[in-house]
């Protein structure tokens, strides 16, 4: 394989901003849990109960964002109630961080209220009409191939919803056919692959069959696409396979654990490491094995990036690169991106 350097990058559009939830970014009782076990190994004389009332009592009724944005001074309140030193603030305030691993959900947050963001990450917001202006856009031009040598044959792919969910609760059906269904398949929208990703593929098939009761196909220029970044999250992919769309992809990051998938009638593997800074280890033998059961089920696999913190053989895998994602400082082996040959020759929807 040739080592052309290559930058994965996707044009993207949201017609949904913001999210409701899911295990990057979760609930703000699960992170207030995590902080009482780290303060409980400081605070040896308080008890777990009456930590838990504290820190109930410091938060009060903030939601994710509204932790994280006062992280610092919810820290210091506690260090300061409890007694304890500049090493209890550290720990709160990195538990806090650590939990918030979206960069959708950090950037909403920092940016809630502002034009295009919602005014709250964890309250959804519509934005209509966005995926009618991506469907206007141009084919990739002959510097984007040239730089992504791995698009040859394909149309210009849209990564719809990196900025939120569009299957959240309470997102109406009715809206979802109208600003995607509905553009994807129109005269603008078929000359592109659009790559729908969701952490509930299982309201992504409730969709998909509330859309044959209206008459109406899954277009075959929609890819449908799930995250999982444990094993615990492997149950996704059974949802997957329910939807009814022609292709199918996982995201497999940011990575936190060796998986075992069942990947039989998935079409692409997209695996990566985290990149914050507080990012876990990413061990390279993790994306390994997922090559091996891609190529086992005949899936495309995609090494997208090493991350933050990369290991191989137990030892950290130094690179330039923020994130891992400049292929040219890897090991040869390692660099393999491969899109699925379907969408080379992927038809127009309705043709």
């Amino acid at each position: 394989m040739k080592k052309t350097k290559i930058q994965w990058c996707h044009s993207t559009i949201n017609p949904v901003m913001g999210c409701d939830g899911c295990e990057l970014w979760p609930s703000t009782a699960k992170v207030k849990g995590e902080m009482a076990q780290a303060l409980t190994a400081l605070a040896t004389d308080v008890s777990t109960a009456d930590l838990r009332h504290l820190i109930d009592a410091v938060v009060g009724d903030d939601d994710l964002s509204g932790l994280y944005s006062g992280r610092e001074a919810v820290a210091t309140e506690l260090a300061s109630r409890l007694n304890l030193g500049t090493n209890a603030i550290v720990e709160v305030v990195n538990v806090v961080r650590r939990a918030c691993k979206c960069y959708a959900g950090l950037l909403g947050t920092n940016r809630a209220g502002n034009k295009g963001y919602a005014d709250a990450f964890v309250q959804p917001k519509l934005f209509p009409d966005r995926m009618d202006e991506a469907a206007r856009w141009s084919s990739p031009t002959a510097d984007e191939r040239q730089s992504k040598p791995w698009l040859e044959g394909a149309p210009r792919m849209v990564f719809v919803s990196d900025m939120g969910d569009a299957l959240s609760r309470n997102i109406p059906f009715s809206y979802l056919k109208k600003e995607i269904i509905d553009v994807v398949t129109s005269e603008d929208g078929s000359q592109h692959l659009w790559l729908w990703l969701s952490k509930r593929p299982s309201r992504m098939a409730e969709f998909g069959e509330w859309l044959l009761k209206q008459g109406a196909q899954w277009p075959d220029n929609l890819v449908a696409m799930s995250t999982v970044t444990s094993q615990a999250t492997a149950g996704r992919v059974t949802e997957l396979r329910k939807v009814p769309s022609k292709f199918k992809g996982l995201s497999i990051e940011p990575l936190f654990t060796e998986v075992n998938l069942d990947l039989s009638g998935i079409d692409w593997c997209i695996v990566g490491g985290g990149s914050d800074t507080l990012a876990e280890a990413f061990q390279v033998e993790w994306a390994l094995s997922l090559h091996d059961q891609s190529k086992k089920a005949g899936t495309a696999f995609f090494l997208k990036q090493l991350g933050k913190n990369p290991t191989f053989k137990g030892q950290s895998v130094d690179l330039k690169n923020g994130h891992g994602g400049d292929w040219e400082e890897w090991d040869e082996a390692w660099r393999i991106r491969e899109i699925p040959a379907g969408f080379r020759r992927a038809e127009k929807s309705g043709s």
